[in-house]
Order: C-alpha cells, then sequence, then structure tokens
C-alpha cells in the first residue's frame, strides 16, 4: 500500500490510467484505439457548454454516457484510449481549455446488447459511440501516427529480484486488468485491519514522510501499472521487459522529490527493496493527430 494518501479507495491506486506496456504481446507501445468497421452510435445526443463553476464528473453505463466540464481533449483521451499527453498532437488551444457537458444515450436495443458484454467489451464499445459522437458533433477528423517517443523498460536488476513469490489468494483477478485509458480502475486491495484515514492536517504531515508500499496477492501486472504512475517518470510509458507473471510480495519505501522527510529516492528504492529497475530508452509509441475540428454544433 501507499500510506501517504488520505483516500484508500480513490487516490492508492487511481489506475484509470493504464500507462503500462507488455512487450511480450504488445509490439507497439500504448497503442489506441481504432474501428474495425463502421462506427456504432447513441440515438440521443445533447451536447452544451458547461457552465460557471459547474463541476466535472463522468457517468458510463450501457444506457447512457454522460460528462461535465470535460475538454474535446479529454473526450478524445477517452474515445481512443490515449494514455499520456504526448500521445495527441495537433489540437487547438480551446479544445483543451473550453469545456462541455454532454449527455448520449443509445436506443433500447443497443442498451441492451450492450449491458450483455464483458466490462472491458462494453467499454470498448462505448469508447467507439464517442467516436462517433465526436465525428457528428464536434467535426473531428483525426490520423494515426506511431513515433519513437521516451519510455522507461522495467528489468529485474542486477542483483536479482526481491519480490518473493506470493501463494496467498488473489485481491484483484487478471480478469479485472483494464484494457484502454480511463476505464473504470480495478478495486484495489483492501485496506488493512483496522486503518483509518489520515485527517487533513495528519495528510499533509504525511507528505513529507516516504511513502510505504505493499503488493501482496497483486497480480504482477497491477504493480506495474502503480510503479508507472509515480510523478517521478514524468507520465513516460512502462514497458515491462521482467517476463514476470503471477502474484509477488514487494514492499518499498521513498520519498517523494522535494519532500524533506528521509528515505531513498524513487527509482533508488525500487532498485535496491525490490529488485526492479527503471531504464529510461526510447520505444515506439502510437499517436493520434488532430487533422480537424470544430466547436460542436447547435443541439
Amino acid at each position: 500500500m501507499l500510506t501517504e494518501r488520505p483516500d484508500w479507495h480513490g487516490k492508492v491506486l487511481r489506475l484509470a490510467i493504464f500507462a503500462t506496456c507488455f512487450a511480450r504481446t504488445v509490439p507497439t507501445c500504448a497503442q489506441v484505439l481504432h474501428a474495425s468497421g463502421p462506427l456504432p452510435s447513441f440515438e440521443v445526443i445533447s451536447v452544451r457548454p458547461s457552465l460557471p463553476g459547474e463541476g466535472s464528473s463522468r457517468t458510463v453505463r450501457p444506457d447512457r454516457f454522460e460528462v461535465k466540464a470535460a475538454t474535446l481533449n479529454e473526450l478524445i483521451t477517452y474515445a481512443y484510449g490515449i494514455v499520456f499527453d504526448r500521445q495527441l498532437s495537433g489540437s487547438s488551444g480551446w479544445m483543451g481549455t473550453e469545456k462541455f457537458t454532454i449527455e448520449a444515450k443509445p436506443d433500447d436495443v443497443e442498451a441492451a446488447a450492450l449491458n450483455r458484454l464483458s466490462h472491458n467489451d462494453r467499454d470498448e464499445q462505448m469508447r467507439l459511440m464517442v467516436q462517433s459522437l465526436l465525428a457528428e458533433r464536434f467535426g473531428l477528423s483525426v490520423s494515426f501516427e506511431t513515433k519513437e517517443l521516451p519510455v522507461y523498460a522495467l528489468v529485474v536488476a542486477k542483483g536479482g529480484l526481491k519480490c518473493a513469490r506470493d501463494s496467498s489468494p488473489p485481491a484483484i483477478s487478471d480478469s479485472s486488468r483494464p484494457r484502454f485509458a480511463w476505464s473504470a480502475a480495478p478495486p484495489p486491495p483492501p485496506p488493512p485491519p483496522g486503518y483509518v484515514p489520515p485527517t487533513p492536517d495528519e495528510a499533509r504531515s504525511l507528505a513529507q514522510q516516504p511513502l510505504h508500499f505493499r503488493t501482496r496477492g497483486w497480480p504482477f501486472w497491477l504493480v506495474v501499472t502503480m510503479l508507472s504512475h509515480q510523478p517521478e517518470l514524468g507520465g513516460r510509458p512502462v514497458v515491462d521487459k521482467t517476463g514476470l507473471d503471477g502474484s509477488y510480495d514487494c514492499e518499498a519505501s521513498w520519498s517523494r522529490d522535494g519532500a524533506d522527510g528521509p528515505g531513498q529516492s524513487f527509482f533508488t528504492a525500487i532498485q535496491e527493496q525490490m529488485g526492479l529497475k527503471l531504464e529510461p530508452e526510447k520505444g515506439n509509441v502510437e499517436t493520434v493527430v488532430v487533422d480537424h475540428a470544430d466547436r460542436p454544433s447547435e443541439n
């Protein structure tokens, strides 16, 4: 676990952006969602500029897609499964600043069909429907380019892995692995017995203390995903080249960059305490290029 965060379920493992690439099966890192045929579409769509002070939110259900106070860049990120900023280029200034509220519904037959799909298949279908919405209401057209961009390769360090193989019942199954970015995150493992979230004052103090990370019962893909979201990586994707699978009991503590507290840096702690190493390198990353977009048409 990461003991620095005050909200266990909301912040300890915020994995909605699945930025990890698996070298064993994915030749190009951070691939995006392409339509393989005609795009499915919503029956009813409402698009309007967000009201001043309107809070952002997102609801994705088989019978409804609703976002509040979202920019077009955020909508594109969702629709195409983009996992980090450098995967999107060509957008105009207004696309990252002006916010929109959207309500969209499929017809009853489509909603029933979506409800019968697995979570990941339904998630993919909803993203394709949002691609259709963006083309229809924002005039969005995009192209795809594979670029060589900075990534981190996760490898086993020279001293060997220091995480023990874990035979305890898994806290999260492999079937919970999200397929695309901005998916509903798999639930984190439960907090330890007696865990009490810190008060705001305690949270501020904890922010200066070393983070403590324990992964008992986690599948290794979830360990890699957590590591890939640490701010020390600067948003680079992580390519898993360890060849490890199954569950491992890993533990490490480190201090955030700029924190006054004691402790090793993130990169040192991962290597010396977990036996893993993050090596900077270049990797092929599929990107989305905005060729054209307009402010949305009126309802």
